[in-house]
């Protein structure tokens, strides 16, 4: 059973196919692989028993490979796992990281590994980073960025940077920490030139009855 649907545009957004199901959902979607195809890490969230694992589409996401489950962590429910986003590293590394509500690191993002292009993958583990959901990056540089929600002070967005890969990963930069509510995250960054990036994500200002989108343009030393 398909849980999530997907629209296809080929003229740039003037027009769409009509809507088509995959086996995963996640906030921040799939990634291109360095092969040229796609790579979709998420959860299968209306299905029974509440999958979470991983995809490929070789043609461009029209069709897609049957959900592969992940290992799950000692003591954990995959009930409690949420919002994974992917990223291939430059040594080929395919790297998932997940938004965990389980007793055990309960408000951590939690990390999986797989060293064989997605056919195993080790049992998700603590980085040491507090909060969610995070958003990978591949830079210029071929380090890795993650991007995240804070709602704790500071409120607003955070990132890290890993040199190694995805094996560790730097302390947190603060891209925007004047927030006055918790109502706020999910950022969304790209790189558009060598060091220069844009983040953007959603947050409730203070004294408004709705959420908006914000941009933030900051720069890696």
């Amino acid at each position: 059973m398909t849980i999530c649907w997907m629209l296809r545009s080929e003229d740039g957004g003037l027009n769409w196919s009509p809507a088509y199901r995959v086996p995963l959902n996640s906030p921040h979607g799939p990634i291109n692989l360095a092969d040229g195809r796609l790579f979709y890490a998420g959860v299968a969230l209306w299905e029974k028993g509440r999958k979470v694992g991983t995809s490929f589409s070789a043609d461009d996401g029209k069709i897609w490979g049957p959900l592969a489950e992940h290992p799950v962590g000692d003591g954990d429910d995959t009930s409690n796992y949420h919002e994974l986003h992917a990223v291939e590293a430059a040594d080929g590394r395919l790297i998932v990281q997940i938004r965990n509500h389980n007793t055990a690191n309960k408000g951590e993002t939690l990390q999986t590994h797989s060293m064989d292009g997605g056919t195993t993958w080790a049992a998700p583990y603590a980085i040491g980073v507090w909060e969610l959901p995070s958003q990978l990056l591949r830079l210029s540089d071929d380090r890795l960025l993650m991007t995240y929600g804070h709602r704790r002070a500071p409120l607003g967005n955070q990132a890290r940077i890993s040199s190694d890969n995805g094996q560790t990963w730097s302390a947190a930069m603060i891209i925007y920490g004047d927030a006055t509510s918790g109502d706020l995250g999910y950022p969304f960054t790209v790189e558009i030139s060598p060091g220069k990036l844009v983040t953007v994500w959603y947050e409730k200002l203070k004294d408004s009855a709705f959420a908006q989108l914000r941009m933030a343009g900051w720069q890696l030393t």
